[in-house]
């Protein structure tokens, strides 16, 4: 149990020291941070929010066990699965064609694209709602969570254009 504490740990540490830096704009570090930050007390806000208005037995027993640290990690998780893509399509040319191949990608690469997506759409949402940034990305991955939202339907239209271009797999050679 220590063991799987500990590595549940490290995973979410190292993503986000690398959400951090993906956020960050011109070396500003800190300000990075400090969004990030602000972006898990609203989450965090809006789950004990939702929480108290299910007002279920069965939640309450899971907050007292857990705490809701754990279930924003959950949620997190959750919103970083859902958006994550498990294709990717390349040009190739062959024969003077250009030709769009479907290929598998790592995982480190799954999950900097899903990161990326997550932030572009924040900062699309921001543009539109001329909001704050924390509360764009604290929305954004509500809806990544719920399988909604700018990020995932990019995920689902590169899932598609994959599946529509898979019978020029056999063109891939790396």
């Amino acid at each position: 149990m220590n063991t799987i504490n500990t590595t549940f740990e490290t995973r979410f540490d190292l993503f986000f020291k690398k959400f951090t830096n993906l956020l960050m704009i011109d070396g500003k570090k800190i300000k990075a941070s400090k969004i990030l930050f602000n972006t898990l007390l609203i989450l965090k806000k809006r789950i004990k929010k939702d929480l108290e208005k299910k007002n279920q037995k069965e939640i309450s027993f899971q907050i007292d066990k857990f705490g809701t640290n754990f279930t924003l990690l959950r949620l997190i998780a959750q919103a970083l699965e859902n958006i994550t893509p498990s294709l990717e399509v390349r040009k190739v040319r062959v024969a003077g064609s250009t030709y769009l191949v479907p290929a598998v990608i790592s995982k480190k690469k799954q999950e900097t694209l899903a990161l990326k997506w997550l932030l572009e759409s924040a900062k699309k949402r921001q543009k539109s709602s001329k909001g704050d940034f924390s509360h764009c990305l604290a929305d954004e991955i509500l809806d990544a969570s719920r399988k909604l939202g700018q990020a995932r339907q990019k995920r689902d239209e590169l899932h598609r254009l994959a599946q529509m271009n898979r019978a020029y797999v056999r063109y891939r050679w790396w």
